[in-house]
């Protein structure tokens, strides 16, 4: 008997977004399982960054309908419950100036609802592996790109989530922190997580996706 089908985390209907006589996107379909990752490829401008943003419910589509485990992303009140359940990891890091990187997990950590107990030792952890310990007291103008990237990253993992989306990763990353990345992704698939994954890296998309997918001005080319 076959086994049976995951359950799908993440469905875009129709999605598009506008501004004014321009199409950013135009009418995405996706569906992203437990346990997979989905590689949205293509280059700079195609789209990818439009995706991201509109199934982590930054940006209101023009049409169309983003669910996250079932539910609106973009409609309350279930938006609430599906945001919830959704991390991003933007392409360029949000960091407030005037919070260190160990403040930066502790707000998160403390908005969705992370327990005081397991804060210290999941942040050590994170700050450990992503080789942040050093940083900790870093506030964002001392850090390199790369650094604030890892920081985001950070601050994403420390929170609970169904659903993670990444946009440009590993731009700014050193190969070690790459490979770091490649084994947090693949550990999360291995977690029955769903991860979007929108990247012009064709190396490290094949070291982690499930499937993929291809963006060319705002349109899905193929898989």
């Amino acid at each position: 008997m076959a086994a049976a089908r995951k359950q799908v985390l993440v469905e875009a209907t129709s999605l598009t977004r506008r501004y004014g006589p321009v199409t950013a996107l135009d009418s995405l379909d996706l569906k992203i399982r437990a346990g997979e990752c989905l590689a949205m490829m293509g280059p700079n401008g195609s789209g990818k960054t439009t995706a991201a943003e509109l199934v982590s419910g930054l940006l209101e589509p023009s049409t169309g309908r983003v669910e996250v485990l079932g539910r609106s992303i973009h409609h309350e009140p279930e938006a609430i419950a599906a945001r919830r359940e959704l991390a991003y990891v933007p392409d360029t890091a949000r960091l407030y100036d005037d919070l260190t990187v160990a403040d930066h997990l502790e707000l998160v950590a403390a908005a969705h609802g992370v327990a005081d107990k397991d804060l210290v030792e999941r942040a050590g952890e994170l700050l450990e592996r992503l080789d942040l310990t050093d940083r900790a007291e870093f506030f964002p103008s001392q850090l390199s790109r790369g650094m604030r990237q890892k920081t985001a990253i950070a601050c994403a993992l420390i929170r609970p989530f169904s659903v993670l989306v990444l946009d440009e990763p590993v731009v700014g990353l050193d190969s070690d922190s790459v490979e770091v990345l490649r084994e947090v992704l693949l550990e999360c698939l291995k977690a029955d997580k769903a991860v979007l994954l929108m990247t012009h890296s064709e190396t490290f998309a094949s070291s982690v996706a499930t499937r993929f997918l291809r963006i060319e001005e705002g349109r899905l080319v193929g898989a």
